[in-house]
């Protein structure tokens, strides 16, 4: 007996480390596919193609709603209400909405990503009739986010968050921890980038920037809710109109074309425009405003339109920028500022502090933890139980 019980414990842990590779190994090759098409899409960043390509997509989504919108959405919903995933959906999704961010729409790669990982988790769920659906779904959106954001650990964490909230289970963190790690290593071997920005930031921190950090956090808070207000209404409309979602679509695709129009740098996940507030010293205050409202507008209409995407990494771009803005207002090294937007807004419209900060302390260094934390913690308290994901339990 006493050699059976520790026998049966470690054919469990082998059993479940293999599960959750093979899980991870999925969402790592999903964030690969997505960045060759996203890459060495023929015509990147084409006006002209954008409403061409969101009817397309749209045409998609008439025939398969599980392409519509959002993939964190679509597969908190089949978990809420016990719809199978599968995984060849995932994998179209990743295709469609690869090509809609290539020519400009305003969407990230997490979605789909997260989509196809949970999708392929959900079918080995089925397969190997495993006990624990909600776990193996975990481990899936593991999976997909963090070969998107080359961070095993603040994925792991915030794939939890997403699904427990503050209930969670840390012994539930293991599957997903392996899942995160293996798509890492995946992305990171075949694609070669190994961090999400390939910045070198320091930063040292004073008494005077604690009392300024919580005042940004409040700030950047207020426009998190705009952000999640103003796409749930956009979102809410196009859901109303008694049309085809190639319709749909295609209107959200020439709203967008119009904004990219005189405002182009609000196309795609918008990552090179996060990039680009670290690496400039200073933007103009009004050109700052039209950049917040512009990548609003263009990710509401993109993805609230039903166009297959992702909004977490349109997400972290609009909490960059609304960051950068009270920067500027109050005179001071915008680093830490930007950082801290990106933590309020990712918690705020995902409603996970501790993936929060633990995600943006990855990304950018420990030098930005403290940033990363109070943004986290007062983004996530000032937008409770108001996420910009749909389908989120609470």
């Amino acid at each position: 007996m006493n050699i059976i019980l520790p026998l049966k414990k470690l054919i469990k842990i082998i059993k479940w480390i293999s599960i959750a590779s093979l899980i991870g190994i999925v969402g790592g090759l999903s964030s690969v596919i997505m960045a060759i098409i996203i890459e060495y899409f023929p015509q990147k960043h084409n006006i002209l193609l954008i409403p061409i390509v969101f009817f397309v997509a749209g045409l998609f989504v008439d025939h398969i709603y599980e392409l519509k919108g959002s993939g964190i959405d679509r597969v908190l919903k089949a978990l809420n209400t016990n719809e199978k995933l599968t995984w060849f959906r995932g994998v179209l999704k990743i295709l469609l909405a690869g090509a809609v961010i290539a020519v400009g729409g305003s969407a990230g790669k997490e979605g789909p990503c997260v989509q196809s990982s949970a999708s392929f988790a959900d079918e080995l769920y089925r397969l190997l009739k495993l006990k624990n659906r909600e776990l193996v779904i975990i481990t899936g959106i593991a999976g997909g986010l963090s070969g998107a954001f080359s961070a095993p650990l603040g994925t792991a964490i915030l794939a939890c968050e997403i699904i427990e909230h503050e209930n969670f289970n840390y012994i539930n963190l293991i599957p997903p921890i392996v899942s995160s790690v293996v798509g890492y290593l995946i992305f990171y071997t075949i694609m070669g980038r190994k961090h999400l920005f390939n910045l070198r930031l320091t930063y040292t921190i004073t008494p005077h920037d604690f009392f300024l950090f919580i005042v940004g956090a409040f700030f950047c808070s207020l426009i998190a809710h705009i952000y999640i207000k103003t796409y749930k209404k956009i979102s809410l409309t196009f859901d109303s109109f008694n049309l085809p979602y190639c319709i749909k679509t295609l209107i959200g695709g020439i709203l967008v074309a119009v904004i990219a129009y005189f405002i182009p740098e609000i196309m795609g996940m918008g990552l090179e425009l996060t990039k680009e507030l670290f690496l400039v010293e200073s933007f103009s205050l009004l050109f700052l405003i039209m950049l917040l409202v512009g990548k609003m507008l263009a990710t509401s209409f993109t993805v609230g339109s039903g166009t297959p995407g992702g909004l977490v990494f349109p997400s972290m771009c609009i909490g960059a920028i609304s960051g950068m803005i009270f920067g500027t207002l109050v005179g001071d090294c915008s680093a830490p500022y930007i950082v801290l937007g990106i933590a309020t807004t990712l918690s705020a419209t995902t409603n996970a502090p501790l993936g929060g900060a633990v995600l943006c302390t990855e990304i950018f260094g420990f030098d930005f933890a403290v940033p990363s934390s109070i943004g986290a913690v007062i983004g996530y308290q000032m937008t409770k139980f108001e996420t910009i994901f749909k389908y989120i339990r609470f």
